[in-house]
């Protein structure tokens, strides 16, 4: 048995949702856009919805016509979970309903990070000051990684000794080229870069390290110098201090959540059963190399075709199920077995640090993927005495996710049913789905209500985008759009009086 201090871990390299979406999620009242039956759709959950993924060339315009396709679309998906209804083939699923719960909890997990790290922040007015005069800077740095600890401390060392950092840049890089890039206020670096660059002033030349990205990779930078890009007009002005305030809020954020964390988790160690670790590596390594369309279509019969074995009772699946009942580690008292580990997973996929690394590293990155699950169980737990899943924005997230689950299940029984193969989506939309929407609108006209007052306000962009959370178990922010529908008239149902809501479906 090897045992791992939880702590120590999951400090290094703490992974978490965008703030942005933390903050989007902060006690806001939700403006019902449409009811249908027993589900709705807000205001906010139209846009996210409309503006968080690509919409289909027939209503990806700002226009009138294309944004009532979209709200159409939108009931159109409500109109086929109900018709699906709550007992299916989908729902009796084990694995679908353990996905349905994951996203319940990791929604939960979010709102417990709001509460915990994000509401307490109180900035302070000398140092949002202090940051907003280095805001606008854009520096030239040169930059020396360091594979571990040790390597950080010898340069340390004979940065001590007077060796210049160029020449140990020079003779440890590859091929001899001294690193070099430009970071501004805004880049996507890890927080300890921007902290060191932006904190405080920092001098030309100054070597700053080493910087302590992760257990793997330390960092040293020397500031070649910096230009900087001046706030002219009073709106940028307010932006970059809006920018300021958010970033020193994620910042403080982080280390308070990494305080609360090392309170659940204190005391906690993992061991792993040494021999089922190996086991387990040699059987998931292959499956994390697999390309991204092979793990969609694995995904996809699992959903949609459980009929075919040989895509579901693969060799790994085998191979799992022969050790199923041996333990895989222990901690605070309890032995997780694979099969416990395998049916975490379906609640909470594997998150890994780092996304590319050579297949000698897969060990590594595996245990610490497994180190960051354990602490987002113990998390959950946490959110569920806080009662966080019965939060009305925790309850609403899940029942987006659960209703276009539903529609597509519905749209696909009803296109197997018609027969339609080797048509393109437009087609099958004219021919197929508009059709059976258009019953679907009349079967539930009593029941369908539009505030047609709050759509007239809603204005969309033009600007595609594909919105991620990165680091999450389940990254993708919102469903993809729904290609059910492409009528363009609020011809059908009743007017919705204006009304303002925090619960609901």
């Amino acid at each position: 048995m090897k045992s791992i201090n939880v702590i120590s871990l999951i400090l290094f390299l703490f992974a978490i949702f965008l703030l942005s979406c933390s903050k989007k999620e902060q006690n806001v009242k939700e403006t019902i856009l449409a009811k249908v039956g027993d589900k709705s759709i807000s205001v906010n959950e139209f846009i996210r919805r409309a503006e968080y993924t690509v919409r289909p060339d027939y209503c990806r315009g700002d226009n009138y016509i294309h944004r009532k396709i979209v709200l159409n679309s939108l009931i159109a998906e409500k109109l086929l979970a109900l018709e699906a209804g709550d007992d299916n083939e989908l729902t009796r699923n084990y694995e679908f309903r353990q996905y349905m719960r994951g996203r319940k909890e990791q929604a939960m997990r979010q709102w417990l990070f709001n509460e915990v790290a994000v509401k307490p922040v109180k900035l302070d007015t000398a140092e949002i000051n202090r940051t907003y005069r280095l805001a606008g800077r854009v520096y030239d740095v040169s930059f020396l990684n360091c594979p571990n600890a040790q390597a950080a401390q010898k340069v340390k060392e004979l940065l001590s000794q007077g060796v210049p950092i160029d020449t140990l840049m020079k003779q440890l890089s590859p091929k001899g080229h001294i690193p070099r890039r430009e970071i501004n206020f805004e880049a996507e670096e890890p927080p300890e870069v921007t902290d060191a660059l932006f904190a405080n002033s920092v001098q030309k030349g100054q070597v700053i390290g080493p910087i302590e990205i992760d257990p793997d990779n330390f960092i040293y930078l020397k500031v070649n110098g910096w230009r900087t890009q001046v706030a002219l007009s009073d709106r940028q002005q307010r932006d970059r201090l809006q920018l300021v305030k958010d970033k020193l809020t994620e910042r403080h954020a982080f280390d308070l959540y990494r305080r609360f964390i090392g309170k659940i988790m204190h005391g906690k160690t993992l061991q792993f059963n040494e021999p089922i670790f190996k086991k387990l590596v040699s059987i998931l390594g292959p499956e994390y190399y697999k390309t991204p369309k092979e793990k969609k279509e694995r995904f996809n019969k699992k959903f949609w075709n459980k009929d075919n074995d040989l895509m579901i009772r693969d060799d790994a699946q085998a191979a799992l199920d022969k050790i199923a009942s041996q333990p895989f580690f222990t901690i605070d008292g309890r032995t997780w077995t694979v099969a416990d580990f395998e049916d975490e997973l379906l609640r909470h996929p594997l998150v890994f640090r780092k996304k590319k690394f050579p297949k000698n590293k897969f060990a590594r990155e595996f245990k610490m993927a497994v180190v960051d699950l354990v602490r987002d169980h113990y998390l959950t737990q946490e959110a569920y005495k806080r009662g966080y899943d019965k939060v009305p924005e925790v309850q609403r997230n899940v029942n987006m996710w659960r209703d276009n689950l539903l529609a597509l299940y519905q749209k696909k029984q009803y296109l197997d049913f018609m027969g339609v193969k080797g048509k393109k989506m437009k087609d099958i939309i004219r021919e197929y789905l508009d059709p059976y929407v258009a019953k679907l609108r009349q079967k539930y006209a009593d029941r369908i209500f539009i505030n047609t007052d709050a759509f007239e306000k809603i204005k969309l962009t033009r600007i595609e985008m594909f919105a991620l959370q990165p680091n999450q178990a389940f990254p993708v922010l919102v469903p993809s759009f729904p290609q059910l529908t492409m009528h363009n008239k609020l011809d059908y149902g009743h007017k919705l009086v204006a009304e303002r809501s925090l619960a609901g479906n």
